[in-house]
């Protein structure tokens, strides 16, 4: 993971609608003995639009981007003059949670590194707050610590390879900024956010979890409970199970052991559901792929 995450951006819009939900705000999405004792806090359930639900100040809107891939492709078809903008399924949805309503999107060709959907958790910041000094408003951050993690159902039309759930903080997205933050690992303090080159200390390497693949760093994550295929599944994601990819090393990574998270759950950005490309050794090719993702939540 390189320059992938700085494909696509645009400025997000500030208006953004309310989404309407089935769970009250704080509660639990099911049954608690269903859901292992784990309490939930809504996102997004798609019920009305590709809107977050507007709790505790978040404010996002679920979207698509690709690799640099001149055939690549997502339908419904994806309008670069409104990238945040994008059409839900209104028939299709999660049974076991709010029911029709769900982010839907049909990816193919993209051959480079793979094609995403995910949110911002807040509105970026306007100039009173901190701007890049291109005059591009920063992405604002939101305090998760109160979270365990991230918890979506999803399902497609096969079984998925290479999935990944990325997780952002501030030092780790290249929109965001860290000035005002503590300096970690001792870098040079004029850098005020992360960029995107490989093998430098300040790259923008997200954290992450890899559903089946990576055993080493994400046992946990390779059961047939993390596959996600043609059945309505719950994924749970936390946080303390994150890592900076191996292949890709940042930020965090020099001041720990690789196998220890480093997030700053209490400045995170940005979620992503992504499919990467398929490597026959270094050569990618198009990894295609049809999801549905309903019932996106904070884990309590």
């Amino acid at each position: 993971m390189t320059t992938r995450h700085a494909l696509f951006v645009l400025a997000l819009p500030m208006a953004l609608f309310a989404c309407s939900s089935s769970k009250t705000n704080g509660g639990a999405s099911l049954d608690a003995a269903l859901d292992g004792g784990l309490v939930f806090d809504l996102i997004a359930d798609f019920t009305t639009d590709n809107s977050i639900a507007p709790i505790d100040g978040r404010q996002g809107l679920f979207h698509v981007w690709g690799d640099l891939s001149i055939k690549g492709q997502f339908d419904p078809p994806l309008d670069p003059n409104q990238p945040y903008v994008y059409p839900i399924d209104l028939t299709t949805g999660n049974p076991n949670g709010s029911g029709p309503g769900s982010f839907h999107t049909h990816a193919t060709n993209w051959g480079v590194w793979g094609a995403a959907l995910g949110t911002d958790f807040m509105p970026r910041m306007d100039s009173e707050a901190g701007v890049s000094p291109s005059g591009t408003a920063y992405k604002g951050t939101y305090d998760a610590s109160k979270y365990q993690g991230i918890s979506f159902w999803a399902r497609a039309t096969t079984a998925l390879t290479r999935v990944e759930v990325i997780i952002l903080d501030a030092y780790t997205d290249g929109e965001a900024t860290f000035a005002g933050l503590p300096v970690p690992d001792g870098t040079d303090p004029t850098f005020t956010s992360c960029v995107y080159s490989n093998d430098v200390k300040f790259n923008c390497s997200p954290y992450l979890v890899k559903f089946r693949m990576d055993s080493t760093y994400f046992p946990k994550y390779q059961s047939e409970a993390y596959q996600i295929d043609t059945t309505w599944k719950r994924f749970d994601v936390f946080f303390a199970d994150t890592r900076q990819d191996q292949y890709d090393k940042g930020f965090h990574a020099a001041a720990q052991p690789f196998t220890a998270t480093n997030i700053d759950v209490s400045h995170l950005t940005s979620m992503s559901i992504e499919v990467t490309a398929t490597y026959v050794g270094t050569t990618p090719s198009p990894n295609d792929f049809e999801i549905w993702v309903d019932d996106v939540e904070f884990i309590k």
